[in-house]
């Protein structure tokens, strides 16, 4: 890939120098000043947000974290792990400080891609006003796309904004080298180290390294292997840490079963369901409507669909009219491999257990950003152009601020999951959740309905719908659902809750039988004994309720309800003598 200009190509950024004067000597200055504060303003909504989904599993972990030791030496997202365990220890377990820091590190990010385009602009072009509103729009594009709001308003994607703080960071690093020349140990060190930190954020970061390799292949015309040859002070450190990382990684994850050789899905299964997910990620690029936080995309089985193989058909064609332009349209060449070398490790062969996430495309949307640039350099930067791409941004920042919105609560978040996707029985499920916890049982009984309707009920779902029931005073409902679960697995739960609910029903005798039930399949199980010994009370039994509570007690201190009735048998037994 030339650096020399084909004939003509100039004339568009000679426009561009001439035309902008009449911008100014700060007008970059001042639309990136205004630029970074939008991207702000845009997702401030999510800082009032909860822990949601799974934010929540934070909680416990937040509270009493492992030995920072262990966090190291496990490897597997270790520098995300410290970093929230380090934020926790001085703010605590406040998700609004979470969230804050997330849209720190998300403009943090947006300036190093800002250098990112600014540096490629100049290497594979003539540098000058049409290449720095490139570049600047670029960065736009990157830090208001309202596919980038998973990254950065859920908490638990904190792994993915780190991850990409460090793998642009080396990118940096890597670019400020002479294109043609070797590489010091000390830079060489440096990009290796900050891909490494990438890597132990989130495992796709890895995949910085192949973008290296691509960059120094494809930036000469015809491609050459001489710069990885004099690069070995960068590619021998790095293959080999890449090598220990990745398989460490892979073997991690496999064994605690969310993805790699134990997920639940057959790697080419997953590959070939890929080639048509690609392309609802590229829809949703171009026409950002129709989000989800839960895509819930079905996996399909081999030898695959029409969808699958019209997908990988036109990905070849792409890519082979991308090859044929490389020279005329180097940023774009290089942007379309750098969005898939790191969408890969996501969406090839490795299987996880959910095939398509919106927060996967957050570490190569500055290839986007790429393509984006590609175009618009080769726009004269007049007033009238500018007023065109901002007016874009400030539409794709609207877009962003609504998303933010739907952080802030799980009820909003999934309804608007299930009015994407009606058929998702997992988000009608967490809809119901979420209506039950905030006491809206009818809504939270009629969501699991939904949820039982678009796929088979399991033990879980058929225990909460239950909960569900009883609360909305639909009892004997509740018990039937209960009976349903008890088919499904022998498990304490079940029985508590129908101990709880013959108790309300005033069946003191069967409330008692399904308690001693529950609690003979699990002794360690404190709530059961909390009913238990409610039940106890209710028979003028405060003797026997007084030993559940004191044992509920030890088993759970901190359990309020256990002391209350504590309190209450005591009391009860005082009166008695």
């Amino acid at each position: 890939m030339s650096r020399r200009k084909k004939p003509g190509a100039g004339a568009p950024l000679q426009a561009g120098r001439n035309e902008s004067a009449s911008l100014g000597r700060n007008t970059y200055a001042w639309l990136a000043v205004a630029l970074f504060l939008a991207a702000l303003v845009a997702y401030l909504p999510a800082a009032n947000g909860p822990f949601l989904f799974d934010d929540r599993n934070l909680v416990p972990f937040l509270e009493a974290p492992p030995e920072w030791s262990f966090l190291a030496a496990r490897l597997a997202r270790s520098v995300t792990n410290l970093s929230l365990v380090f934020e926790a220890s001085i703010s605590g377990p406040n998700p609004k400080s979470f969230h804050l820091t997330n849209i720190l590190i998300h403009l943090l990010n947006g300036l190093l891609v800002w250098r990112i385009l600014d540096l490629l602009s100049g290497r594979f072009g003539e540098p000058g006003p049409g290449s720095r509103m490139a570049a600047l729009a670029g960065a736009g594009l990157y830090l208001l796309h309202p596919l980038q709001t998973e990254a950065v308003a859920y908490i638990s994607s904190r792994s993915e904004v780190l991850c990409a703080f460090f793998a642009y960071a080396a990118l940096l690093v890597f670019l400020g080298a002479s294109p043609a020349g070797e590489m010091s140990w000390a830079r060489s060190l440096a990009a290796t180290l900050l891909l490494a930190l990438s890597a132990l954020s989130k495992e796709p970061g890895v995949a910085m390294a192949g973008v290296f390799v691509a960059f120094d292949l494809f930036s000469n015309s015809p491609p050459a292997l001489k710069p990885l040859l004099r690069r070995w002070r960068l590619y021998v450190p790095m293959l080999a840490a890449a090598s220990f990382v990745g398989i460490r990684l892979y073997s991690i994850l496999s064994r605690e079963g969310t993805a790699g050789a134990t997920a639940k899905h057959r790697p080419l299964d997953y590959l070939l369901t890929q080639f048509a997910v690609m392309w609802h990620y590229v829809r949703l690029i171009v026409f950002p409507v129709g989000q989800n936080l839960d895509h819930d995309y079905p996996v399909v089985q081999a030898p695959g669909n029409i969808f699958t193989w019209a997908g990988l058909a036109a990905l070849a064609a792409v890519l082979a009219l991308l090859w044929r332009w490389r020279a005329r349209y180097p940023l774009a060449f290089l942007g379309a491999i750098f969005f898939l070398i790191l969408l890969a490790p996501t969406s090839s062969v490795v299987p996880i257990d959910d095939a398509m996430a919106e927060r996967r495309l957050y570490l190569g949307f500055p290839g986007v950003a790429l393509i984006a640039a590609e175009f618009l350099r080769r726009i004269p930067p007049s007033p009238r152009v500018v007023a065109a791409v901002a007016g874009v941004l400030a539409l794709l920042g609207e877009l962003t601020w609504r998303r933010a919105e739907l952080y802030t609560s799980a009820v909003a978040m999934w309804e608007d999951s299930v009015s994407v996707n009606p058929r998702n029985s997992r988000a009608w499920f967490h809809l119901a959740f979420a209506l039950y916890e905030q006491g809206r049982c009818p809504e939270a009984s009629r969501a699991y309905e939904k949820a039982a309707t678009t796929a088979r009920p399991d033990y879980t779902l058929l225990v909460d719908w239950a909960l569900a029931l009883q609360c909305a005073g639909r009892l004997d409902e509740a018990l039937a659902k209960l009976e349903e679960a008890k088919k499904l697995q022998r498990h304490s739960h079940a029985w508590t809750v129908e101990g709880r609910i013959l108790a309300q029903k005033g069946d003191l005798g069967g409330a008692l039988e399904s308690l001693n039930e529950a609690i003979r399949m699990n002794p360690y199980d404190s709530n059961a004994m909390v009913y238990r010994g409610n039940v106890h009370m209710l028979r003028n039994d405060p003797a026997a309720a007084l030993a559940d509570y004191e044992l509920a007690l030890r088993l759970a201190p901190g359990d309020t309800a256990a002391a209350r009735g504590r309190q209450a048998a005591l009391a009860a037994l005082a009166r008695s003598r």
